[in-house]
């Protein structure tokens, strides 16, 4: 997945901004799936980490607020953190006056921590907020945090999401038996990936989002 955001970034001028939005619109889609087809009047709390994956988060928390949502974040780390993207929606929704802190009232968790690329235990305010988010229902961000995709290994603190949606490609990794518990209900996001790119990593391609930009994958 590392190659596919490196060719559209660098060789397809599909920014990073751009694949916040698509991924973000998605999340937004499926939140209101999960709520019951209405967001209006329910209180979503995401969680946001400092890259990609809390770009994605913080995109679906504006697009779930202008919906009627009532969307509180919280960011686990500072605002001067946050990577140039992630940073720039997260202005967006200060001057939309977003709430900031956990809502422990929260009828649905998104969880922006931290994607694909996540390494080992997670610690410090990453860790924190796992540990809060067993109230309500979860929603995961591509790999629920705490999944390190790369080896399959469940650490402490973890996430147990209700649903993920993961981008683009679904991840071999999450279809596994071992991690059905964690990933809850499996989904795949159209970002609008060039078929060219695939063609250029010699992966045979066939899109799957022909009638939907959701497709659900998987459930547990």
């Amino acid at each position: 997945m590392r190659e596919v955001d490196r060719l559209m970034t660098e060789e397809f001028a599909i920014s990073l901004e751009q694949m916040m939005e698509n991924a973000g619109r998605n999340l937004a889609l499926l939140a209101r799936h999960l709520l019951g087809g209405d967001v209006n009047g329910h209180r979503v709390l995401v969680l946001a980490g400092p890259g990609g994956n809390g770009g994605g988060g913080l995109a679906a928390a504006r697009h779930l607020l202008v919906a009627g949502a009532d969307v509180s974040i919280t960011l686990a780390a500072p605002p001067e953190r946050l990577a140039p993207a992630t940073r720039k929606q997260y202005e967006t929704l200060t001057r939309l006056d977003v709430e900031r802190g956990t809502d422990a009232d929260a009828e649905l968790v998104v969880d922006a921590l931290l994607g694909y690329g996540q390494k080992g235990p997670p610690s410090g305010d990453f860790a924190a907020l796992i540990r809060r988010a067993t109230g309500a229902p979860v929603l995961a961000l591509d790999v629920p945090s705490g999944l390190e995709l790369e080896t399959g290994r469940l650490h402490e603190p973890h996430i147990r999401a209700a649903a993920t949606l993961t981008l683009a490609l679904p991840k071999d990794r999450l279809r596994m038996s071992d991690a059905a518990d964690v990933v809850g209900d499996l989904y795949l996001a159209d970002i609008s990936v060039p078929p060219a790119v695939y063609k250029r990593l010699g992966l045979s391609y066939s899109s799957p989002f022909g009638r939907s930009s959701l497709v659900k994958v998987e459930s547990s």
